[in-house]
C-alpha cells in the first residue's frame, strides 16, 4: 500500500513534497492544508515552478478539491494545525500510521507540530531543523575506502545560499557539530574544504567518491566530471553531487 501523505502550508516546501510524491510515485498526497492561499493558487503554484519548470502533468480545481493527474486531494484552510482533520482526509498507512509534513517552518517544536495529532496524524514530519525533534538525514552513511577511512579533522564551508548550513549539518551528523562555519534559491553550491586525519591524494579521494556513488550511495551522491553549474542539476534525484573538476588537493 502506499503511503498517504498530508501536507501542512502549501509553500515552496510543501509543493515539492507533492510533486516529489507524484514524480516517485512512492507517496499519495491525500490532504493540503493552508490558511493563506486559495484553491486557484494551489493550481498555480504547484503548475508553475521558477527553479524546476512547469509540472509534466495535470492539476486543477475541481468540487473544492484539487485535482492532481486526476487524483483529488482534500484541501483544508486552518492556521491553527490542532483543528486540521487529517483523520478525517484519510491520511492513514499500513497498521493505521499516518504522516503529515509540517513544512510551514513555524510550529518546529514537538509540542507545536504535534498539535497536527489532535486532528488524527499519528506521525509528523518537520520539514525545518528542530530544537527538540529527533532529526534523520537519509543518506548521512560514512564508508570505507579503497585508501581506507577519511575521517574529517577540521572542515569549512562556503555556499551560494542565504540559509544556514552548519546548524542543521551539525544536527545531523554529529561528529560535524560546531566544526562547520559557513551558510547555503534551489541546488546551491557548497565549497567544503577538509583537513583529513591522514594524508591522502585527490585522485584517491576522487576515486573512494566516484565508487561510493555506485554502490553505498547510488540514489544519494551523485559524480561528474563535467564542466557544470549549480542549476544543472536542477530537479536531480540525488541528494548532492561531487564535482570532481572543481576540487584541488594539496599536502
Amino acid at each position: 500500500m502506499m503511503v498517504k501523505v498530508g501536507v501542512n502550508r502549501f509553500g515552496r516546501i510543501g509543493h515539492l513534497v507533492a510533486r516529489a510524491a507524484f514524480t516517485s510515485g512512492k507517496g499519495e498526497i491525500v490532504s493540503i492544508s493552508d490558511p493563506f492561499i486559495d484553491l486557484n493558487y494551489m493550481v498555480y503554484v504547484f503548475q508553475y515552478d521558477f527553479i524546476h519548470n512547469k509540472f509534466k502533468g495535470t492539476v486543477k480545481a475541481e468540487n473544492g478539491k484539487l485535482v492532481i493527474n486526476g487524483q483529488a486531494i482534500t484541501v483544508f484552510q486552518e492556521r491553527d494545525p490542532a483543528d486540521v482533520k487529517w483523520g478525517d482526509a484519510g491520511v492513514e498507512y499500513v497498521e493505521s500510521t499516518k504522516y503529515v509534513v509540517e513544512s510551514t517552518s513555524v510550529f518546529t517544536t514537538m509540542e507545536k507540530a504535534g498539535a497536527q495529532l489532535k486532528g488524527g496524524a499519528k506521525r509528523v514530519i518537520i520539514s525545518a531543523p528542530s530544537a527538540h525533534a529527533p532529526h534523520v538525514c537519509d543518506g548521512c552513511v560514512p564508508w570505507q575506502g579503497s585508501c581506507g577511512k577519511m575521517a574529517v579533522e577540521l572542515p569549512r564551508t562556503s555556499s551560494l545560499h542565504p540559509l544556514v548550513l552548519p546548524k542543521a549539518v551539525g544536527k545531523v551528523i554529529p561528529e560535524l557539530n560546531g566544526k562547520l562555519m559557513g551558510s547555503y534559491p534551489s541546488v546551491s553550491v557548497v565549497d567544503l574544504t577538509c583537513c583529513l586525519e591522514k594524508a591522502a591524494k585527490y585522485e584517491d579521494i576522487k576515486k573512494v567518491v566516484k565508487q561510493a556513488s555506485k554502490d553505498l550511495l547510488k540514489g544519494i551522491l551523485g559524480y561528474t566530471e563535467d564542466q557544470v553549474v549549480s542549476c544543472d542539476f536542477n530537479s536531480d534525484s540525488n541528494f548532492s553531487t561531487f564535482n570532481a573538476g572543481a576540487g584541488i588537493g594539496s599536502q
